[in-house]
């Protein structure tokens, strides 16, 4: 093949490329929707897919869209760098410079790519200040009817918008909780502290799933919502929390 034929090839899969990694990017952003923005719209929580795919797994082909257009850009970087040098020395008078130029632009362009992982993200607490419990001078008894008081007012909310009631139902009022699909079940069972076969048996997956199965891929297997195992998380801690509410009432018996 005539490099001018290789060359036209190669910008042509570029323009391709840049092109999907658009269309995909808008796809995530305006159509496969975040859980609270697809509350707002939906009114209800659903679980939003195209082909198959939810958001995150449409991210992951971003990702590599985006990589092999790197790939098809340093080809094109090749087959024009003649051309490149020629538009560089007649545009930027002076060795010395093209050469500061030049390398600037390099380490620059390497620090894009790479700055997700050299930078340190901020961690927030979602759900600061909301213990369900908090011990005070008052009898085990008196702490235990205080709680289930509580808890009766947390599960029947009163929610007056959208937003609200995704707050109230689709986190369950405990905004620590949230599972995602590119999660997998061990690494539920890990953060969460909750065995792999319990959250086997409350979603109706079979026991002999592995447990590196991914949820995004189960739930379209066994139609379960990501919010279902969001509750069944919120219902084993509130279970934890009465056991040792109830263990401390005996020991002080």
């Amino acid at each position: 093949m005539k490099k001018s034929k290789l060359n036209f090839l190669i910008d042509g899969i570029m323009f391709l490329l840049m092109g999907l990694s658009t269309g995909i990017g808008l796809l995530i952003k305006y159509v496969l929707l975040s859980g609270e923005d697809s509350w707002i719209k939906y009114g209800q929580n659903v679980d939003i897919s195209f082909w198959g795919l939810d958001r995150h797994e449409w991210g992951r082909i971003h990702l590599i869209v985006a990589i092999i257009l790197i790939v098809f850009v340093f080809l094109h970087l090749i087959f024009h760098w003649k051309m490149i040098i020629c538009l560089c020395k007649s545009l930027i008078l002076g060795k010395t410079v093209r050469i500061i130029l030049v390398l600037a632009f390099v380490v620059i362009t390497i620090i894009l790519v790479v700055f997700p992982f050299l930078i340190q993200t901020e961690v927030d607490d979602l759900n600061p200040g909301k213990e369900h419990f908090h011990v005070y001078s008052k009898t085990k008894s008196e702490e235990i009817s205080s709680f289930v008081e509580n808890d009766k007012k947390i599960e029947n909310p009163v929610v007056a918008t959208v937003e609200e009631k995704h707050k109230a139902e689709h986190h369950n009022i405990d905004l620590s909780i949230e599972v995602k699909g590119f999660m997998t079940i061990q690494e539920v069972s890990d953060k969460y502290k909750i065995s792999c076969n319990k959250i086997k048996e409350e979603l109706n997956i079979p026991k002999s799933t592995l447990n590196s199965s991914k949820l995004g891929h189960l739930r379209k297997q066994y139609n379960f919502k990501m919010s279902d195992l969001e509750l069944v998380i919120a219902k084993f801690k509130k279970l934890m929390c009465y056991e040792k509410i109830y263990k401390n009432w005996n020991y002080y018996l």
